[in-house]
């Protein structure tokens, strides 16, 4: 009877360490599972940081794009603004030289009708002072129309107005976004 109590008592300890090794397997099981699909995560994450840093690398690109199209357009209008100050500079000398030729005929017309004796063919009439022009006043004042329209171009320039919906860049065909001046795309500025 001992002996068979002793193999009952082993056949038990047999079965508990039979459902232990079960239980075991199905930890080690899930274990697995686990381990497979934090790889695959892993998997993903590694795509989407090369995604993010292939766009970063684009967002530089554009910033830089963006950059230079901004220099250049600093420079075209600092070259402008040059030309516009150079054309200024020499309209008024060539207003200047007219105004001083105009003043010297003046005053050698004026010179001359102390000269009764010449011949009347030599003598130069001017037209009654109600209907002279003052050619100085109107060059100057056309001068400054000039100078304050130029200066509202250039102010203009900078204030562009934004881009309305559903336009295209001319350049590389992408849709314009609302309020841009450049293309979102390649940089291209819009006109």
């Amino acid at each position: 009877m001992e002996e068979e109590d002793y193999v009952k008592r082993l056949e038990k300890i047999i079965d508990k360490q039979d459902d232990l090794l079960t239980h075991l397997d199905a930890k080690f099981q899930q274990q697995e599972a686990l381990n497979e699909t934090l790889s695959n995560q892993n998997k993903i994450l590694r795509e989407d940081i090369k995604k993010h840093k292939g766009l970063l690398m684009d967002m530089n690109k554009t910033v830089n794009q963006h950059k230079n199209v901004v220099k250049k357009l600093k420079k075209e209008l600092e070259d402008q603004l040059k030309i516009q100050q150079d054309l200024h500079k020499d309209y008024g000398q060539v207003i200047k030289e007219l105004t001083d030729e105009l003043e010297e005929e003046r005053g050698s017309v004026k010179s001359k009708p102390g000269d009764n004796d010449s011949s009347n063919d030599d003598k130069v009439e001017l037209p009654p002072k109600e209907h002279e022009k003052d050619y100085v006043a109107e060059a100057s004042g056309f001068v400054s129309d000039l100078k304050e329209k130029s200066t509202n171009v250039i102010k203009d320039l900078g204030n562009e107005p934004p881009v309305e919906k559903n336009q295209f860049c001319k350049n590389c065909g992408a849709e314009l976004k609302e309020g841009f001046l450049f293309c979102d795309s390649c940089g291209h500025k819009i006109d």
